[in-house]
């Protein structure tokens, strides 16, 4: 705890009471700068202290993996591994934990899949093609309100308003609409019909009544096809607990201290989720950090209301003001907060500016206005270049836009003056050029036999053949009339027709037939791999100059071919290629896989995005109104998500929040541009937020200088692409620093260093090994076993094999390896539990997540990282560590690496624990002895375990084994080598990437 003791003598008065109030609800009001996470986390670190609450009865809940991952980072970097065991979510992870744990408290979606975006525009597709509308099914086109009533559905179940609970607030609706006085002319030409400013009103109530009755169906259709969908998992936990009292009471006991970070953000359902959570006592230990200034998620159905809810729940609350910033000049702070007091205050908001403790030259916001979008473009590219030359990191520096798109007309400014950027905004990965090429592949391999559909593959980079074989190819199909199928698979007809490549054709042709065989006898996974791997097309992106980022869009495009898989796990190809149309036809995104390593780079990226980061300067483009501020919205729903009357929120004030958030996201300095007229030509206005930060703390730059001293020229400058390679060293090196060894990565390395670098280090994206897909249910099965028999709950086969079906239904198995596994599965881990459930022991802690650095020398410290399965108390701090293996059974003699078949990867593993435990907390724990548990029996039906006591010099053969490997990974000295593997399928990219 001495980093803890360091920590909390640098806090403030108030920060130190928002840590020191452990006992009760408190709510923390804390701006931008003022130290939240480092508070959160310090209070956490405090519990643990001044209590004997262990780790994981504290649950902390938040909104975005990116905040859950910043949160266990800065905690573990000050209480150790005990931070993995806290509990820290989003909160729709939180309430997924509960399902997975205890599904036979969710009956109704227990069984269940949880549907993709399509899926769900599927079953509204047949829904409203099935129900009787009048408003909601125009008759030129009946989908046209189909994005809305999704959107609709979700805000509803966002804010917990079920069918039954809409149904009343619209019946209500309808009630006063009937009660209008005036409602009907009651004489003259229009007598007995409706006035025409209540027709709006009534075509309003109409579509909500309409719309109600589709969420009624769409629920039931979920319901009949065993689905739920992403929202459902906050709905069905808040509707377990509040339906089953002993599942509210054991969840309670679990979490003895609650936290919620961002909580302005927090919709209806997440602040009911909350108070069930706390509802156990009067006066719960109940933490909420926020500020109403920096709601800005009310797309996801968050309102300032929901921020206040606490405090009027909890009137004996601890309030704490955070008001002092350390992160941003004064200028920066003064005008944010004249911007922000131009809208709705909130009596808790703190009513002055915060106070900065940044030392140094404060400087006004500056304001750029130009005559067009090049312009700007052009200034925000050179003025970012002077920064960069002033020897300013590339990272701190950031450009904020309002959508995803405005980064488009920054990349080619960017790219001429040579800028390293990053775009960190959510992109649609199927925009990509390369991903299309290989959508291409695909789509030709799916439909085999369409000429149209293989002329596009002929000209494709990485099939190989070049520009003027494929027209001459074109060409002899034109002539000949035949089908290009049956041509390209003729050599001597090629070789007439003066086709040069003709081996090209010859291959193509063959892969062609193979995968399209392939492609009608496996599952989808399998196949991408294979004609991703066969074709060239993981190699070419190994060749692009952009290689890195063209990777990490491969890999969502792969990912997102997974989750398809959880829930549809007979998808083919051919159903594939019908998800990717229907992706296309309603304009929905896969999301880029973005890494963790941040190499040197300016960060693009939208202003919600920026939420809860920092930077040394930061610059808000095309800020001129109707983007900022004063956007046309159509709302075609008007159900109230409250029973009280909650005032109509105002969209401008959102904004402004928004371009608040922006603002104080900078350090030292802020620059807002815009231009002046559109690249169509019309004309635009500053955006209002400009004009409302007061006069004094603005400047306003002479652009008519800088535009003047412009050569036209100097915006058709040759674009230098902004790529970095897979292969580049610094990108190489931070990404092993970043991702350091486990257990499983050494062995990989030991084995076939190419192996490990293509498969740990850079992780090309491959078919997930039924194999191991096995081993991950069994693992997680005898988790939540040995979790039943450690908090003394009952359990028997039964729970086992239970718990073994769900964690199977969730991984991406086709069909046929489903079957195969749910078969093995079942047989092997009842047998296991036939043999040793009498002799279970209470485990000390089940998949024990540790993370230690390692000092490999010369000053170079990496992570060490690993998940021990099971570990047995023996004696004070003495500890026996279990790992389950699901392959056969080996003999003592292969594990230790004895036999000539062996590699002694097992006994290595072992090893590599007591080395872990050893760097763990200053040696808090010891291993004395590992055990290998083979989970399936042998050919004899016996199952067996082998234990072993691990010697000191054993672990110090390690560590020199570590030390070694870490620095040839480092300097890459099997850069060098050939991949001498038989049937190791990177071989052929070893070339590529050299």
């Amino acid at each position: 705890m001495a980093s803890f003791e360091s920590l909390y003598r640098k806090l403030n008065t108030a920060q130190k009471a928002a840590v020191d109030t452990i006992e009760g609800p408190v709510m923390v009001i804390a701006g931008p700068g003022t130290g939240k996470t480092q508070i959160l986390t310090l209070r956490i670190a405090n519990i643990l202290k001044q209590t004997d609450t262990p780790a994981d009865a504290i649950l902390a809940l938040t909104f975005t993996e990116a905040g859950v991952f910043a949160m266990r980072k800065r905690l573990v970097e000050i209480i150790g591994s005990d931070g993995y065991r806290v509990g820290i979510f989003t909160f729709h992870g939180f309430c997924n934990e509960l399902i997975k744990r205890f599904p036979d408290e969710f009956p109704r979606i227990i069984g269940s899949k949880n549907i993709t975006d399509i899926d769900k525009i599927q079953i509204l597709k047949d829904v409203i093609l099935t129900e009787k509308l009048n408003r909601l099914k125009p008759f030129g086109d009946p989908y046209y309100y189909l994005k809305d009533i999704s959107r609709a559905i979700s805000d509803l179940k966002r804010e917990n308003v079920l069918p039954d609970d809409a149904e009343k607030r619209v019946a209500a609706q309808r009630h006063d609409y009937d009660q209008i006085d005036d409602l009907i002319y009651d004489s003259g030409a229009h007598k007995g019909k409706i006035k025409g400013k209540y027709k709006d009103l009534e075509k309003k109530i109409e579509k909500n009544e309409e719309l109600v009755k589709v969420y009624r169906r769409y629920e039931a259709e979920l319901r009949d096809r065993m689905l739920y969908d992403y929202e459902d998992m906050i709905v069905e936990t808040i509707n377990a607990l509040e339906n089953t009292p002993d599942f509210l009471l054991q969840v309670q006991e679990e979490y003895h201290y609650i936290l919620a970070d961002e909580h302005q953000d927090a919709n209806n359902s997440q602040n009911k989720l909350l108070e069930l959570l706390a509802s156990f006592h009067p006066s719960p230990n109940l933490f909420l950090v926020g500020d109403a200034k920096q709601a800005i998620y009310r797309f996801q159905g968050a309102s300032l209301e929901n921020f206040l809810y606490f405090k009027d729940r909890f009137p004996g609350a601890a309030l704490v003001k955070l008001s002092d910033n350390y992160r941003s000049r004064q200028t920066i702070l003064d005008s944010s907060f004249s911007l922000i007091a131009q809208g709705e205050m909130s009596e808790h908001e703190l009513p002055a500016p915060l106070k900065s403790h940044l030392e140094g030259k404060d400087e006004r916001i500056s304001v750029a206005s130009f005559s067009s979008p090049e312009y700007e473009s052009l200034y925000v590219a050179r003025s970012i270049r002077d920064i960069l030359d002033q020897g300013v990191p590339a990272e701190e520096i950031a450009v904020l836009y309002r959508n995803n798109g405005d980064a488009e007309t920054l990349v080619p400014a960017f790219e001429r003056a040579g800028i390293p950027f990053v775009i960190e905004s959510d992109q649609n990965v199927l925009a990509d050029d390369a991903i299309r090429t290989f959508i291409t592949l695909l789509h030709a391999v799916h439909s085999y036999g369409s000429n149209e559909k293989l002329v596009p593959v002929l000209f494709l980079k990485f099939i190989g053949i070049s520009p003027l074989d494929a027209y001459r190819m074109l060409r002899m199909r034109s002539d000949t009339r035949k089908s290009m199928y049956e041509l390209i698979a003729r050599k001597k007809d090629m070789e007439e027709a003066g086709i040069e490549n003709v081996d090209a054709f010859l291959e193509l042709s063959k892969k062609l037939s193979g995968w399209k065989t392939l492609a009608e006898n496996h599952g989808l996974l399998f196949v991408l791999e294979r004609i991703a791997d066969e074709s060239g097309f993981i190699g070419s992106l190994m060749e692009e100059s952009d290689g890195r980022e063209k990777l990490e869009k491969f890999r969502g495009f792969v990912r997102d071919a997974e989750g398809l898989i959880e829930v549809h796990r007979e998808y083919q190809l051919h159903d594939f290629i019908t998800y990717l149309d229907l992706l296309k036809e309603h304009n929905v995104s896969i999301k880029q896989q973005r890494s963790r390593v941040k190499v040197p780079s300016v960060r693009l990226m939208t202003a919600h995005k920026s939420k809860g980061l920092e930077f040394d300067y930061v610059f808000i483009t095309q800020g001129y109104d109707g983007h900022w501020g004063n956007k046309r919205q159509v709302n075609h729903f008007t159900i109230p998500i409250s029973e009280q009357e909650i005032p109509e929120p105002d969209p401008i004030n959102d904004e402004r929040r928004l371009f608040y958030v922006a603002l104080t996201r900078a350090r030292h300095g802020v620059t807002i541009t815009y231009s002046r007229e559109s690249l169509s030509g019309r004309q635009q206005l500053p955006t209002q937020f400009i004009e409302e930060i007061d006069e004094p703390y603005r400047f306003h730059i002479d652009t008519e200088n800088f535009e003047a001293n412009i050569d036209p020229v100097a915006l058709l400058v040759p674009r230098t692409p902004n790529s970095l390679p897979v292969n580049d060293i610094n990108y190489l090196k931070e990404l092993f620093l970043t991702q350091g060894i486990s257990a499983t990565a050494l062995n990989n390395y030991l084995q076939s260093p190419w192996e490990y670098f293509f498969t740990n280090l850079l992780r090309v994206p491959k078919a997930p090994d039924k194999h191991m897909l096995y081993g991950t249910a069994v693992h997680a099965a005898l988790r939540d076993l040995f979790e039943q028999v450690r908090a003394e709950e009952a359990f028997d086969q039964a729970y086992l094999i239970a718990r073994f079906r769900d964690q199977v239904s969730r991984l991406p198995f086709s069909e046929h390896d489903f079957e195969e596994a749910l078969k093995k599965g079942e047989e092997s881990l009842a047998g296991y539990f036939k043999t040793y459930h009498k002799a279970f022991v209470a485990p000390y802690a089940t998949e024990f997540n540790i993370l230690v650095n390692f000092d490999i020398g010369d000053g170079i410290v990496i992570p060490l990282r690993g998940i021990l399965d099971k570990m047995e108390l023996v004696s004070d701090g003495h500890m026996h560590v279990v790992d389950y293996k699901t392959g056969k059974p080996k003999s003592r003699n292969d594990i230790e690496g004895n036999t000539k078949s062996s590699n002694g990867n097992y006994k290595r593993q072992l090893v590599f624990y007591k080395l872990l435990l050893s760097l763990y907390e200053d040696g808090k724990y010891v291993m004395d002895s590992g055990e290998i548990d083979f989970v399936e029996p042998d050919q004899n039906g016996k199952y067996k375990t082998e234990k072993f006591s691990i010697t000191d010099e054993e672990v110090d053969e390690l560590r020199e084994e570590i030390k070694r490997v870490a620095q040839e990974i480092l300097q890459l000295d099997f850069w060098g080598s050939e991949c001498d593997e038989k049937d190791c399928r990177y071989c052929h990219l070893v070339g590529m990437l050299k």
